[in-house]
């Protein structure tokens, strides 16, 4: 079954765009077609088996309440190629590229549509693009809190263990010590205990 990877832009703004597809996957993009357009997408494919792929244009149609795709255009076993197609009527259009064996695949494509200029974006496209760096932003500020959360904890962590590994040196020196004074004390008083006592013959 395939597993449709949909993004809902305007791929009209693509001049030129790559995507990863995972061996035995398939990644899909739609776009909206009108009447009379000619839509060319030239594909250029890099990988292991570069020519073990799939390629398509299909649109969905409903009949009897049961939907299924027709193809549109379609190649397969080619490194590099094109599809073409002209559209009849207003509808979806799909993209899909496939990895027909277990190697991943970079798939490198261009989509011309007759009658549409990539080269400018509308105000609506301008704010939608506004809206998703807004949301990067936050996205790289909760990381870059997160890195100096971490690092702070590690830097306490550091001198705690600093901080308790000289404790347990001190400890062990002071233990020393003792040990040393109660040893030095003991012979002492061996010795003078000793040199006290007469062992010699009582006359």
């Amino acid at each position: 079954m395939k597993n449709l990877f949909i993004i809902g832009c305007l791929l009209q703004l693509i001049n030129s765009v790559s995507i990863g597809v995972e061996g035995g996957s398939v990644k899909c993009f739609f776009f909206d077609g009108f009447d009379g357009q000619i839509v060319k997408v030239p594909y250029v494919v890099t990988g292991i088996n570069e020519e073990n792929v799939f390629v398509e244009l299909f649109e969905t149609i409903l009949e009897n309440n049961i939907e299924y795709n027709k193809t549109l255009e379609s190649q397969e076993g080619k490194r590099e190629g094109q599809l073409k197609h002209i559209v009849q009527g207003k509808k979806e259009i799909y993209l899909c590229f496939q990895s027909n064996d277990s190697y991943y695949k970079i798939f490198s494509f261009d989509i011309d549509i007759s009658g549409v200029d990539k080269n400018f974006a509308d105000k609506n496209q301008l704010d939608e693009t506004e809206g998703s760096l807004k949301q990067v932003l936050s996205k790289m500020h909760k990381v870059y809190r997160n890195q100096h959360f971490q690092i702070d904890r590690e830097n306490y962590h550091e001198k705690l263990m600093e901080s308790t590994e000289n404790q347990v040196k001190w400890c062990a020196l002071c233990k020393i010590v003792v040990l040393m004074s109660v040893c030095l004390i003991q012979i002492y008083m061996l010795t003078n205990f000793f040199k006290d006592k007469s062992f010699g013959p009582s006359v």
